[in-house]
């Protein structure tokens, strides 16, 4: 960092040109060897002072460089003793600018010298919506200056800013449009009402899109004002404008001016000008409402116009410009002589006859009312109500249909249940009406006649997530419950069919008992209880069975459909729902015993598969079927194992519903015709053997060895034989790598044992699974290696593999001195290598040969004497930490020894270390005092260190004044002892 620093030091004068003095927000940097706190550069405060280390505040605004640099050397001096190599440095130099006010983030900015107003503002995150750009203020001590930033960003004309100094003010003030309350800047709504007050700009108001005092702007003429109020609106009198300019009224027609675009007429207009657009007046020829005909009510323009000749009801309703679309056209009232009338407009128009049309005269009144809803309770009327369009009274003529009605309320919505339309008479009997069978077939279905009062009901349709009963009655609802996706209450019609129902439930679910559905019909005798009837679908579909034998279901029928079990074991609660006698009973060694559905097209295999067949402990020999038909019973014996070795289909028992089955465990479990797989292969056990299958059939059926075995050295163990003859053993890599002869595999016989070891999973685990290796396939590595052991070894393997797998020797391994102890059995041998010796030359002949059984010892080194030689090393001994033998080269002295050791210790005496140089011509000794370097180190130089050179730091008890107050201490002791002595 302080290189760097150092660096930019030397480039920055030929970068910047500084001020002769410094100011606040200059950056300088204090130059002082040896002292961290000074790495960083300073930046003057706005009291124009530094803030140092264990000085505090020092005053250098307004001081030159070298001035600056004494006043704080002076600071220093009390604190530092060495300040010859200290300097001041201007890194760079900054101006402190306030920027107060109307902006983002108003306080004090840092800006390069030469920098604008513009870039002040911008430092200080620009001025906010509302500022009043024409009227900024700049403070310099106590003068202010007020100056036209919107005319500087009009023109992009730099000399309309002031110049910026260290220490100056700028203020922004707020617009005056804004008011006194804080609030959001809405821009567009100061946009419409004017952006100038009233002595400086335009008011314009009026008949006016957008009235309000706007800005004055050089050649702005009237036409250029009304635009910059968005224009006049339709009500506007463009013909009256007033403009009022210096106490002067003047009157601008506007139509004549677009006309012929003569500007001569147009009024002046400057600063402080007054315009107003005022209000088209409505034209009425008459004023006196005894001339005129008086026009009020629901009409666009109600007033009093002047009379016509000839003039009648609808003349004056368009003189009015008409009536509005709320107006009852039917019950108009017109007052002619005081005589009122009413005057139907739409007969009018519909007929064209002017019979019944009211006069009209000067002082007739007319008045149109808004149209009110009445209750229509004619003789001809029809009621509508319920899921259509537009219910409502409708009126009927002679031959009018049911579909007639239907259509003109707009018919049924999407929510109407079509299927069950009421029609309500006083005269007859409530008729219900389909509509969905007279669309498919409506020659056959007979539509009612409608009469006069009659009320059509189009009820709303069931909504199935419905929590209310009510809009379905029992009388149209069916239940259907248990194993389907959607049980519920659904609505019921005789076109229905069963399986209409259950698919309308969603169907039945995977687990439902479809062999045996129950359906429950209520009975409508009273007393008398209800009937229960069953149903096969599952044989229905499966034999194509006709639709006619279905069961028959009416409304209020119940429908259940009985779940299966999940699990066979679960026979305490889920099973109470299947009956018995749709069950069969399997016991005894199988994988799942228990109850299990059953009819007649499954057979004994189909139940025993069920029951996930006889497990390893099973007798398929002796297997008992107790036949139950309800009245007696009898017992069967079935030996399974003689249908595997036939497949006689005709052996198999046949089994119903309701039968036991019990499947007893075998009571020996030695097998004549076994053999026996054990240790690390993914399926150990018992197999059944013949004399065809060979050594690898035996191993596939195992599932084959695992990751972890040791298949070069597997033990066949031997029934037949007695003795050490009976273990055989076979190397299964070897056979794989080196591709043995088939007739090499070991041959095996019922009763034979095969054992596959497995290899230890952690070498330094050797108290527990290691048991399982043999020491002849095991070899032996002791001492400074990575993981010290037991390790698997054969003939393929060499000293370098062993310890690789050891993990290696360790940093203190001697690895001139490793031992090899050979046990071929008969004697031992030990030899010795030097291993750093074959990593510098490469000899192969150096690594010598290992077998299993052989011991590896890696000692620990007691020394690397003599990897450093002594010309290399520096000798330190004395009162230091870390005394011994250093590496040392010529960019290295003392105090990098010194410090390598660890240092001095609290009693070493630095005073006086000695040094020994060692040298062609005779070794030479020198002493050297660490503490004078300390305190000054250009008059006490540091010594000449070379390799070979011993440095021996003394003690405190080394030294002259020590060993002097020591024999002082002794001669008073002694002086003492005398005078006691004289005494006594």
């Amino acid at each position: 960092m302080r290189r760097m620093l150092l660096l930019l030091l030397l480039i920055m004068p030929f970068s910047y040109v500084w001020g002769d003095t410094l100011t606040p927000g200059d950056r300088v940097f204090l130059q002082l060897p040896g002292e961290e706190a000074f790495d960083d550069p300073y930046t003057i405060n706005d009291q124009g002072q530094l803030r140092l280390p264990e000085v505090g505040l020092v005053n250098v605004a307004g001081l030159t460089v070298i001035d600056a640099e004494q006043r704080v050397r002076q600071k220093l001096a009390s604190i530092y003793r060495n300040l010859d190599e200290f300097k001041l440095t201007i890194m760079e130099q900054l101006i402190r600018i306030k920027v107060l006010g109307y902006v983002e983030k108003p306080g004090t900015v840092s800006l390069k010298p030469g920098s604008n107003v513009q870039m002040a503002l911008s430092a200080a995150g620009g001025a906010r919506p509302g500022a009043q750009l024409d009227k900024f203020k700049l403070l310099r001590n106590s003068n202010t200056k007020i100056f036209n930033y919107k005319a500087y960003l009009d023109s992009g004309d730099q000399t309309l800013l002031p110049s910026l100094k260290g220490g100056d003010t700028i203020f922004i003030p707020a617009s005056p449009l804004l008011g006194n309350i804080e609030m959001n800047f809405d821009d567009m709504s100061i946009h419409e009402r004017g952006d100038a007050d009233e002595a400086q700009g335009i008011t314009i108001f009026g008949e006016l899109r957008n009235p309000g005092t706007f800005s004055f702007k050089p050649n702005m003429t009237v036409v250029d004002a009304l635009m910059r109020a968005n224009g006049v609106t339709r009500y506007a009198d463009v013909t009256k404008i007033r403009v009022i300019t210096d106490g002067m009224s003047y009157r601008f027609n506007l139509s004549t001016y677009l006309e012929t675009g003569d500007t001569s007429n147009l009024p002046p207009i400057k600063p402080g000008t007054t315009i107003f657009a005022p209000i088209e007046a409505p034209e009425k020829t008459s004023t006196d409402d005894t001339q005129g005909v008086t026009i009020f009510g629901e009409l666009h323009k109600p007033g009093t116009f002047s009379f016509k000749p000839n003039m009648n009801v609808v003349d004056a309703l368009m003189r009015a410009e008409g009536v509005t679309r709320y107006a009852d056209v039917t019950k108009i009232r017109v007052i002619t002589d005081n005589v009122p009338s009413q005057f139907d407009l739409k007969v009018y128009l519909d007929t064209g006859k002017t019979d019944n049309m009211p006069e009209v005269k000067p002082g007739t009144t007319i008045f149109v009312p808004i149209e009110v809803k009445d209750i229509n309770t004619t003789s001809r009327t029809i009621y509508v109500m319920g899921e259509v369009k537009a219910a409502g009274p409708y009126e009927t003529s002679p031959g009018t249909s049911f579909i007639d009605v239907l259509a003109n309320a707009g018919g049924p919505t999407r929510f109407a249940d079509t299927t069950n339309i009421k029609i309500l008479s006083n005269t007859k009997a409530p008729i219900a009406i389909n509509l969905v069978e007279y669309a498919q077939n409506p020659a056959q279905y007979t539509l009612p006649t409608m009469s006069p009062g009659d009320v059509i009901f189009i009820p709303e349709k069931v909504d199935l997530n419905e929590k209310s009963w009510l809009k379905v009655t029992n009388d149209r609802a069916i239940k259907i419950m248990g194993a389907v996706y959607k049980p519920g209450r659904y609505e019921w019609h005789d076109s229905m069919t069963f399986m209409d129902l259950l698919a309308h439930s969603g169907g039945p679910k995977q687990q439902a008992n479809l062999s045996n559905i129950r359906i429950i019909k209520e009975s409508t005798a009273e007393n008398k209880g209800h009937e229960v009837q069953f149903f096969d679908l599952q044989a229905f579909t499966k034999q194509g069975s006709p639709t006619n034998l279905l069961p028959n279901l009416n409304a209020s029928d119940t429908v259940i459909v009985d779940e299966l079990p999940h699990d066979p074991t679960d026979n305490k609660a889920g099973w109470v729902r299947q009956a018995a006698k749709d069950s069969i009973y399997i016991f005894g060694e199988v994988g799942a015993p228990g109850r299990y559905a059953f009819n007649q097209e499954l057979g004994f295999l189909d139940i025993l598969s069920a029951a996930d067949g006889p497990n390893s402990e099973a007798d398929i020999q002796e297997i008992l079927i107790s036949h139950r038909n309800g009245k007696t019973s009898r017992v069967t014996r079935f030996d399974l194992a003689r249908y595997f070795e036939t497949g006689n289909e005709k052996v198999l028992p046949k089994v119903s519903a309701g039968d036991v089955i019990y499947v007893p465990k075998t009571e020996s479990v030695a097998d004549t015709k076994a053999v026996k797989v054990i240790g690390a292969v993914n399926t150990p056990g018992r197999y059944k053997w013949n004399n065809q299958m060979s050594f690898l059939d035996l191993l596939a059926m195992a599932g084959g060895p695992k990751q972890e075995a040791n298949i070069s050295n597997i033990r066949i163990i031997k029934e037949s034989r007695v003795g050490k003859e009976n273990v055989i053993y076979f190397d299964l890599e070897s056979f794989i790598n080196e591709g043995g002869n088939f007739a090499g595999l070991p041959r095996l016989e019922a009763g034979d044992t095969i054992v596959i070891d497995e290899l230890p999973h952690d070498p330094s685990d050797n108290k527990a699974s290691w048991i399982r290796q043999s020491s002849d396939d095991s070899i032996y590595v002791f001492g400074q290696v990575g993981v010290p052991g037991r390790y698997a070894f054969n003939r393929e393997l060499g000293f370098l593999d062993i310890l690789s797998a050891a993990d290696g020797p360790n940093g203190e391994a001697d690895l001139r001195q490793i031992r090899i102890s050979h046990r071929d059995g008969n004697k031992t041998k030990v030899t010795q290598l030097n291993l750093s010796l074959y990593f510098e030359t490469g000899d192969e002949s150096l690594i010598p040969k290992v077998v299993p059984g052989d011991v590896i010892y890696v000692p620990r080194r007691q020394g690397d004497w003599l990897d450093k030689p002594a010309e290399r090393v520096v000798r330190l001994m004395g009162a230091v930490n870390k005394p011994g033998r250093y590496s040392f080269n010529t960019q290295m002295n003392i105090l990098d020894l010194l410090a390598e050791a660890g240092g001095p210790t609290d009693n070493a005496y630095i005073d006086r270390i000695m040094i020994v140089n060692t040298s062609c011509c005779g070794d030479k000794s020198q002493t050297f005092s660490l503490r004078d370097y300390v305190n000054d180190p250009s008059r006490s130089p540091l010594p000449l260190l070379r390799p070979g050179d011993t440095v021996y730091v003394p003690d405190q008890d080394d030294s002259v004044t020590e060993q002097f107050r020591q024999g002082i201490r002794d001669a008073l002791g002694i002086i003492t002892l005398i005078v006691l002595g004289a005494a006594l």
